[in-house]
């Protein structure tokens, strides 16, 4: 094996090793919070459930404009330092983001607590909204210590330690926390207080891990180089693209507010995250590609790059594409059974974002690839066209369409978003992942789902359990048509047993049985 081989190697393990413990620890976040949203709604309803979609909302967009783009450059210097065995720089943008990041969310915090009753009323027509908007700015300041402590410590190629803290510590104790006041008769005020709680206790947790697990940053021994005009330097244009970002994410939630109901709102924010699950493979491996990729930058090693580029890609067209499609085709019984049969009514809804972001997670590495090269003015770019294309649509199509409306204008906006990205790393960089040999990955995909599909709507018949039962028969089916179209790589091999070796499955056999079909 020559030298180069063997980096890749290296460096496709720890892409497979991240995105192991980033997909199976975001799979049981993802469980648990749904399971937070399936409470709320089922215990207060769409239009209570609304308001608490409206605070996060608020909550969110006070900690990404006091972040101002630095989770991204901690990583990105974190791992680029790394590369280069300079603690004293690791240190220095850790120290830096803090710095610049804490004030600025605390004074967001106060404007969003003063300024409550004021949005309540002028803006979303929602009294009852004040007390929740206050409870949700305390949230802001450990909102964004979390970011930035979590950032530091996925730019050490780490993913464990976000997973503890975002994905199991958060989410578990906002359900517990939510259950218990719920059940007191605390009502609204109480699935407001649940959340925030969870959000103030991340970033102790966070700072543990990062100060005894990763990289102690009151070493006294390294003394941290100034970094942050490095951090402001390769962060401004992402400024504009963490408040492009906020378009995206929230502007539907809060034009639905604004000319619709809170009742629409939380319909809306039902379909939203479960129409995100799609994102959950092309995440997974798209945040330790990031940091791995910055490495392979530091290092000249490009075609491995490319490499990993290739392989990730299919890895994602591989999962995303038959979740896609189950959901298109259930959208009405993912709805009733998840959050019952008041919210069947965004049905169309969901199938609108499962398709667009669907295609948006194939070109989603290539943003990653950009922050690797340090091109984030081309980033910013092509946020904003999404984000103002965002806008535009949200605002001709919710009057008139409302909940359906907000779905074709977010979908068609994340579609735009994720061409350009593309499209510039395509030219700048000179890599585009995709291969002739993904097709057979669209064909196994395309049979397996509809003859799953067939065979519970027109022989077994519709129903929980046998939604569940054709799952695993799904699976079963899916692996099959892989293995019979010789789907598979040694790359491939190379990334399960990493994420074997990260998880502890012991799916040898497996991979026995994939050797032979190579």
């Amino acid at each position: 094996m020559s030298n180069e081989e063997s980096y890749l190697g290296i460096s496709l393990r720890k892409v497979a090793k991240g995105a192991g413990i980033a997909f199976a620890g975001t799979f049981i976040g993802l469980a648990l919070a749904y399971f937070s949203r399936m409470v709320i709604a089922r215990w207060l309803g769409a239009s209570d459930y609304g308001l608490i979609c409206l605070g996060f909302a608020a909550m969110t967009i006070g900690t990404g404009l006091s972040l101002v783009g630095l989770p991204t450059a901690v990583q990105r210097y974190v791992s680029f330092y790394k590369g280069r065995e300079d603690a004293a720089r690791i240190k220095g943008a850790i120290i830096g983001a803090l710095e610049i990041s804490f004030p600025l969310s605390v004074i967001f915090a106060l404007l969003l607590f003063f300024g409550a009753d004021w949005l309540s009323i002028h803006i979303f027509h929602e009294p009852n909204l004040t007390h929740v908007l206050r409870i949700f700015s305390l949230g802001i300041p450990f909102s964004a210590l979390v970011n930035n402590f979590v950032s530091a410590t996925v730019g050490f190629q780490d993913l464990r330690y976000r997973v503890y803290v975002n994905e199991l510590f958060q989410n578990i104790f906002k359900l517990i926390v939510i259950v218990v006041l719920l059940t007191s008769g605390f009502e609204v005020i109480g699935a407001a207080w649940g959340w925030v709680l969870a959000v103030i206790g991340m970033p102790f947790l966070a700072f543990y891990f990062l100060q005894k697990k990763v990289f102690p940053i009151f070493n006294t021994k390294t003394k941290a180089i100034p970094m942050k005009g490095e951090l402001l330097s390769f962060s401004w244009p992402l400024i504009f693209t963490t408040f492009a970002g906020l378009i995206m994410g929230y502007m539907d939630t809060l034009m639905l507010g604004y000319f619709s109901t809170a009742y629409s709102v939380g319909i809306y924010n039902a379909v939203l995250p479960t129409a995100g699950v799609l994102r959950t493979g092309g995440g997974a491996f798209g945040l330790i590609f990031m940091p791995v990729a910055s490495e392979l930058y530091a290092r000249n090693k490009e075609q491995n790059l490319k490499d990993i580029y290739t392989t990730v890609t299919k890895w994602i067209l591989c999962i995303t594409l038959p979740a896609f499609l189950l959901m298109a085709l259930f959208s009405d019984w993912i709805m009733k059974i998840l959050f019952g049969p008041e919210f069947v009514v965004g049905a169309q809804a969901l199938s609108i974002l499962a398709f667009s972001f669907f295609i948006s997670s194939l070109f989603g590495l290539s943003g990653s690839l950009l922050q690797a090269y340090g091109r984030t003015k081309i980033i910013m770019v092509c946020s904003f066209a999404a984000a103002g294309a965002n806008f535009i649509l949200n605002l001709l199509l919710i009057p008139i369409y409302g909940v359906k409306g907000a779905a074709i204008a977010t979908g068609i906006s994340v579609l735009i978003g994720g061409l350009l990205r593309f499209l510039f790393a395509l030219r700048i960089v000179k890599m585009q992942p995709f291969r002739k040999n993904y097709h057979k990955f669209v064909i196994a995909s395309l049979l397996a789902v509809f003859i799953v599909y067939a065979v519970t709507k027109y022989v077994v018949g519709i129903s929980i359990p046998s939604l569940i039962g054709m799952l695993f028969i799904f699976l079963a089916l899916y692996f099959l048509l892989l293995l019979l179209f010789k789907s598979f790589e040694q790359e491939d091999l190379m990334i399960m047993r990493a994420i074997d070796q990260r998880l502890g499955i012991k799916s040898r056999w497996i991979r026995r049985i994939v050797q032979r079909f190579l």
